[in-house]
């Protein structure tokens, strides 16, 4: 139970860290436009969203390998605690500032994932 839970940290990271690099990519880009040009220099050639996407497709293949090696109904409701460190990088990579009733629901979420994974 505890390798589940570490593996489904990790999966979870990988996706955040995914989302965190395609905010940053998008942060300094122009006004979307569907020419080529743009796609090539815009979004092809920007570092932030090519680490976003190989980061995006791995979290996804390791997701296709935990779904093989676990309980759907244990891991899926885990992938909740990616709305814990979406929150914590909004807070700590963007200084979004974070209200009282957030943290009550990350608190909300870290015990639900705590009586899904005691199952």
């Amino acid at each position: 139970m505890v390798t589940m839970i570490l593996l489904m940290l990790l999966q979870t990271a990988m996706l955040v860290l995914g989302q965190v690099a395609l905010k940053l990519g998008m942060a300094d880009m122009p006004a979307w436009q569907w020419k080529w040009s743009y796609i090539w220099h815009e979004v092809i050639l920007n570092a932030w969203l090519m680490l976003a996407v190989l980061l995006l497709i791995a979290a996804n293949l390791f997701w296709m390998w935990l779904l093989d090696k676990y309980p759907f109904s244990q891991i899926y409701p885990l992938t909740s605690l990616g709305f814990v460190f979406g929150m914590l990088s909004g807070m700590f990579i963007f200084h979004e500032s974070v209200g009282y009733m957030q943290w009550i629901g990350v608190v909300m979420v870290m015990m639900g994932c705590y009586f899904i994974a005691k199952v």
